[in-house]
């Protein structure tokens, strides 16, 4: 009598890392169904859109509900009271459905508040919905655990404002075109860039110290052992205990890039399995690329100075793409730009940037190394390649 090898169902690729990391493929393992596999891709990936961030525990109590609900669907099938798609499409609802309501206070509030590039002042959120407005292009802003106070210092304004006795979350709101320099309550600084959202607390009373970011910024952070800091983005968390290093974290981007300047960070990002999270440590000098499109993390070593001389004033550029370019200047100054040569996106310019500049003269500047014309229409800038005389 021939043996017949019994295939594989979804739900028993979706439990078996194994299976999910063969060398070769799952279509080649003979008792996997291809049927099945596109079947178990499916729900994977409906997991994936729909993930949200959870802690360890949280994650192993969600994997034991999954594998007991898959068992109990197994035996049931045998004596055929339940179908596999239904029981396999519950389970993923359960799933989802835990992560959501799972999902911690901090990132929740985060989420009710968005930034609008196109806002023409800069806004600091505090409790009990009373705004800052700062109409200057760079400001700086400090806290004081001492006073229990806020400071707001720019060109046109200079504010002193007494906070709550209890501890609230506060929100920086930065447009395209604005920058500003945040001193934390713990002396940690933080250099926030233009489109970006910071969301921090007014003074740190807990265990570890946890902000979110969206957009891009610089963190300089004092170090506390015993009171490790957290920044979260919508698909990445670094944790620290002090250091320097740069995120990017735009929504329009592929990937969330962190560049550590000098210490130690660990990053904890959802990977290639359906279950849990992912930690990666990263030494000074490596950029760490996530992409949250697959779930990848690479890494490369760079000069940071590439990453985090915009605090400075300043913007140094190794062989970039025109492309990669003139997003960087449509978001720091605010101006929308259209290159109207793919090709001509695709060349590369390196120097030295003074953003004291405006948008035009740094991009004439580019133009002399790359052959390109710059023209103003109207609110756009339009670049086109050079005729020949």
């Amino acid at each position: 009598m021939t043996n017949k090898t019994s295939k594989k169902r979804a739900e028993d690729i979706l439990i078996d890392d194994d299976l999910l990391s063969h060398p070769k493929g799952l279509l080649a393992i003979p008792e996997v169904d291809e049927a099945e596999l596109l079947f178990a891709n499916n729900i994977r990936k409906a997991l994936k859109i729909q993930r949200k961030r959870i802690d360890e525990r949280e994650q192993n109590e969600l994997q034991d509900r999954l594998n007991r609900s898959i068992r109990q669907h197994q035996e049931r099938r045998r004596i055929g009271q339940i179908s596999s798609i239904a029981a396999i499409l519950l389970i993923a609802l359960a799933v989802v459905s835990l992560v959501e309501t799972n999902r911690s206070e901090f990132l929740r509030f985060a989420s009710n508040f968005s930034v609008d590039p196109q806002a023409g002042q800069t806004k600091l959120i505090l409790e009990k919905g009373n705004d800052l407005k700062i109409t200057d292009k760079e400001a700086s802003i400090k806290y004081s655990s001492i006073t229990n106070s806020i400071e707001v210092n720019s060109i046109q304004q200079n504010t002193k404002t007494t906070l709550a006795a209890e501890m609230n979350l506060h929100t920086l709101l930065v447009p395209f075109g604005k920058r500003t320099k945040i001193t934390l309550s713990d002396s940690s600084i933080v250099w926030v860039n233009s489109g970006s959202k910071l969301v921090y607390p007014s003074r740190f009373d807990d265990d570890k110290r946890e902000v979110y970011l969206e957009g891009a910024a610089i963190f300089d952070i004092s170090h506390r052992a015993d009171q490790p800091f957290y920044v979260y983005t919508d698909d990445l968390d670094v944790r620290v205990l002090g250091t320097m290093f740069a995120i990017s974290a735009y929504p329009d981007d592929e990937t969330v890039n962190t560049i550590l300047e000098r210490g130690k960070v660990e990053l904890k990002y959802k990977g290639t399995r359906l279950i849990g999270y992912e930690k990666d440590i990263i030494a000074p000098g490596t950029k760490a690329s996530y992409s949250p499109e697959d779930g990848t993390m690479n890494h490369s070593q760079v000069n940071t100075r590439n990453y985090t001389s915009w605090k400075d004033g300043y913007v140094f550029l190794e062989k970039k793409t025109l492309g990669y370019i003139v997003k960087k200047i449509a978001r720091y100054y605010n101006v929308e730009i259209h290159v109207e040569d793919e090709q001509l996106a695709s060349e590369t310019f390196s120097g030295l940037l003074d953003l004291r500049n405006n948008a035009n003269q740094i991009l004439e500047i580019i133009s002399e190394v790359i052959n390109i014309d710059v023209e103003n229409d109207h609110d756009r800038i339009i670049i086109k390649r050079k005729q020949k005389q």
